[in-house]
Parts: C-alpha cells; structure tokens; sequence
C-alpha cells in the first residue's frame, strides 16, 4: 500500500505529465505547415521506390496525407494560426542550427530508452540519458576553452589526450551525439521531437503504475521533466513574440496615428544565450 506522501508524490507528477502532453501536442498542431498539394504531388523525392512505377498513387497517398496534417492545424492557444512564412523566418535552421540538433539528439536518444519494458529501469534510463545530455551540452558550451585546455598547460606540457578523446568519441550510456550527413530542418525536426516526446510522457505515466512513488522517484522524475520544460519554453517564448508582433501589425492598420510607432523588439533567437543552455 502506497504511503499518503507517495500518493500526493504520484498525483502531483501525473498533473505535470497530463499538462506537458497537452503542451506538446498542441505546440506540434500550431506549428504544422500548411501543405500544398500541387507542390507535393510535383516533388520527385515522393518516389520512393526509386522508379516511376506507382507514382500516382503514391501522390494520392501523400495528398491524403497532407490533407490530414491541414485538417490537424491549430491556432496558437486560440490566437493566431501561424503563417509558413513566419514561422520559417523565427526558426530559420541555419540561424539555430545547434538548437536543431540538440533538438535532434535527444529525440533520437529517446528511441532505444522507449523499448525498455521494466517501468524502473525505463525511469532510471530517463534519468540517466538527461544527465548525460545536461553534461554533453555544458561541455560542448566550453568547447572552445577546453580545446585550449587540452593543447597546452601553463608549463607547456600536453594534458588529458585520453579524457579528450573519450568526449570526442561521445562515449555515453544512452545519449546518441551522431549527426545525420545532411542539414535539418528545425521545424520538421520540432515537430518529431514533439510526438517522440507525447509518447515519452505517456509511457511514463503508465510506469507510475508499477513503481513506488518515493522522495528520490519524484525528483528524478521532476529533473527530467524540467530539462523538457526549459526546452519547449524556449519555443514558447518565441512564439508569444510571434504572436505579439502579428497582433501589433494589425493593430497598427487600424489605428493609422500609430503607423509611426517604433518597430517592435528584435527577438533574441541566439540558441548560445538561450535558456536551453543554462
């Protein structure tokens, strides 16, 4: 039987759980594109038997497909349905190419963690795999000065070649730092990092299930909660500036004294000094 704190405990986390599934799910509808289908149909990487042979149906498949996702489209929090023009001028994926693979990195680490059966060692893996993440990240903010480090002492002699290489390497538990060899696109990449997630999230709550609820269970599971949290406000944030600045515009059509009001804030997309890092 389950103590009242270890009740009070596991209430708590399946109201963060409901709420950050709800968050995701709905961050991945507002910020679906809306398709074209003239253009899909046209798109020659739609054969994908290498051959010209079951096109057409392959079109209509993939129409049906885009006509589903355009069904799928919210508006932000009831706001603003979000034009392709804009949100791919915020989330341009040169500009944060470091936040996309980050991004991209911890979706693809979470692949192999969702096969674990076993409801503990799937939590512990989650908390291993944020650890590593969080120390992959700090590490990577001071690659400059460890390089540094790592070439000379003050003395001039070498140090640390092995610990070098063993960070190069990426020799982790369950973080998986390989790079595709091709660039990401940040909006295609959020948008599977929210549903890999929405299913990281439910599969955890099905966990609380057969796991006692303790003190040390509740802050893992609060830590790896967090380190989501901090990464999807991010996004947010930018979106609420998005929104702001498309309601100031059309405000500004209407009231015509106001045309030569300031132009809005530049927003801070720079991943090096966003809160991801910190």
């Amino acid at each position: 039987m389950a103590s009242p704190a270890g009740n009070v405990w596991e209430l708590s986390i399946r109201e963060l759980i409901n709420k950050r599934i709800v968050t995701f799910r709905h961050l991945r509808n507002s910020m679906a594109l809306p398709l074209e289908l003239d253009i899909i149909s046209g798109d020659s990487r739609l054969n994908f038997n290498g051959n010209s042979n079951g096109a057409a149906s392959e079109t209509l498949q993939t129409s049906g497909n885009a006509a589903r996702l355009n069904n799928k489209r919210r508006a932000y929090f009831n706001t603003l349905l979000f034009d392709a023009d804009d949100l791919r001028g915020m989330f341009n994926s040169i500009r944060l190419r470091k936040r996309t693979r980050a991004y991209f990195m911890l979706g693809a680490s979470l692949g192999p963690i969702l096969a674990i059966s076993n409801p503990s060692d799937y939590i512990k893996a989650l908390g291993i795999l944020i650890n590593e993440y969080d120390a992959y990240m700090a590490e990577s903010g001071n690659k400059a000065k460890k390089r540094h480090f790592f070439r000379k002492s003050k003395g001039g002699e070498e140090h640390g070649p092995s610990i070098q290489a063993s960070y190069e390497q990426g020799n982790f538990s369950y973080l998986d730092t390989h790079s595709p060899p091709f660039d990401l696109d940040f909006l295609q990449v959020f948008d599977t990092f929210c549903q890999i997630t929405v299913i990281m999230y439910t599969k955890l709550a099905d966990s609380l299930m057969s796991v006692s609820i303790t003190q040390a269970a509740f802050d893992n599971i609060a830590k790896i909660d967090s380190r989501f949290k901090k990464m999807v406000g991010v996004v947010t944030k930018e979106l609420d500036e998005l929104v702001k600045n498309a309601v100031t515009k059309e405000l500004r059509l209407i009231d015509p004294l106001d045309m030569a009001a300031s132009p809005d804030n530049e927003i801070n997309t720079d991943w090096e000094t966003s809160s991801v890092y910190k």
